[in-house]
């Protein structure tokens, strides 16, 4: 169960993101600008990475299907089923209505691909500033950082839950898995021109930080299954 003061840090860390972004603005240009060259990003077209790339956001998509299937399940069976109903919650709370029904749709900052620092037609607008750069699924914050951070909250929660039955060593292992599997993506939205850093770190703190709020309100105290 997160405490206050997890939540106090992550709105801490919040304000802390938008408090540097927002005093230089420029670090977002600089960082996008280290992966781009004459070509483009080209990130962008590397196979390799884009296949995984694609591989977890199915498996984000999988992962809120499969959360709502079970939580339906527990209905029907007449079982507790606050643990997928948390997951599901997080998933819609989180990348579904906060980022991509909300941010993505009226912050209007232009990804580093359409500015025209990078080849495109866009002014850069800072994180802080609402902008009238983009129309629909703009940058501000990164859906895919949001989505694939509601998949590594729920990824551990699992182990968590069923770690007895798996092993210290396969939970650990699960656990860096998990990990390496948001700094990927968090690098791969950058790193191909997708989004800006401000908007992979503010959607991961975001989407934490309504879990932590979530937890508080939906969770009992969990128990491992055995």
């Amino acid at each position: 169960m997160p405490s206050n003061k997890t939540i106090a840090l992550l709105i801490g860390l919040i304000g802390l993101t938008l408090l540097i972004f927002g005093l230089w603005p420029g670090i977002d240009l600089a960082v996008s600008g280290y992966f781009h060259d004459a070509s483009g990003f080209p990130i962008r077209q590397n196979v390799v990475v884009e296949f995984i790339r694609n591989q977890i956001w199915n498996g984000t998509l999988v992962m809120a299907f499969v959360a709502a299937v079970l939580l339906a399940m527990s209905y029907w069976r007449k079982t507790d089923g606050w643990f997928w109903g948390y997951i599901l919650a997080v998933f819609v709370a989180g990348p579904g209505l906060v980022v991509n029904q909300g941010f993505k749709s009226y912050w209007g900052r232009a990804r580093p691909t359409q500015v025209l620092e990078f080849g495109g037609q866009a002014h850069f607008s800072p994180a802080w500033q609402i902008s009238d750069q983009c129309a629909r699924n703009c940058s501000f914050v990164s859906g895919e950082g949001a989505g694939t951070t509601a998949l590594t909250i729920a990824l551990l929660m699992i182990l968590y839950r069923f770690r007895h039955r798996i092993g210290a060593s396969l939970y650990r292992v699960g656990q860096g898995l998990a990990l390496a599997m948001l700094g990927f993506v968090a690098w791969q939205r950058v790193a191909a021109g997708g989004h800006f850093t401000s908007d992979v770190l503010l959607s991961m703190l975001l989407v934490s930080l309504i879990a932590a709020l979530l937890a508080r309100l939906m969770l009992p105290r969990v128990a491992p299954a055995r």
